[in-house]
Parts: C-alpha cells; sequence; structure tokens
C-alpha cells in the first residue's frame, strides 16, 4: 500500500488523504442513514454527559497511573533494520481513479508536505 511504503517520497500526501478519508466520509453518509442518526444521538448524549461533568470537579474525576510517564522522552532503538516494503500489500490498494476531486480552495498549503 503508498501509505506503507518504505520511501517517505512514494507515500500519499496530506491532500491525497484529504481526498480519500473525503470520499469515504461522503459514502459513509450517503449509504449509512441509520448509522448516521445513531451517532448523531450520541453525539448529544456525550455533549450533555461533558457538559455535566464539567460542572464537577474535575480533579476528582482524573485518575493516573503511578507508573506512566506524561511527559515526552526521547527514544533510543540501536541497531534497527532499514524499512522494507512488504511484497503482500496488493490486496489493500485503492485506486486513485475512485477518488473525487476536491476544492483545493479547503485544502491549506501546509496539507503539502509528505506524511
Amino acid at each position: 500500500m503508498k501509505c506503507w511504503d518504505a520511501k517517505a517520497e512514494n507515500r500519499p500526501s496530506a491532500k491525497e488523504l484529504y481526498q480519500i478519508l473525503a470520499k469515504w466520509h461522503e459514502e459513509y453518509m450517503k449509504f449509512n442513514g441509520e448509522i448516521y442518526s445513531q451517532m448523531s444521538e450520541y453525539e448529544k448524549i456525550r455533549e450533555k454527559k461533558f457538559k455535566n461533568r464539567s460542572n464537577e470537579n474535575k480533579s476528582e474525576s482524573i485518575k493516573t497511573h503511578p507508573q506512566a510517564i506524561y511527559t515526552s522522552r526521547l527514544l533510543s532503538f540501536k541497531n534497527l533494520p532499514e524499512p522494507v516494503n512488504s511484497s503482500d500489500l496488493s490486496s489493500f490498494q485503492v485506486n486513485s481513479d475512485d477518488v473525487p476531486s476536491v476544492s483545493t480552495n479547503l485544502i491549506s498549503e501546509c496539507f503539502d508536505c509528505k506524511i
């Protein structure tokens, strides 16, 4: 699959990924009306619970694990092999012709970077 290519220059741009995800979202909204209505109902319930929780003492509702690390740190991995593309990715390929074009004015210029 293009996203998993070991070489960054062969991976899709953020703009291409946005177009693929926009198509999937459009298909989801079109074909899953019942699921969409259930998700909308869920969002209403979630917002209501969030508003109620924001009135409580937040320090009481937050629990931390004593062994967890909550700050960034440098990880050192020695002797990692070079990235190699798998030969068994053909079943995951997406035809880029199936992705509709998206208005470029909706996408900021910073989306031109490679992910």
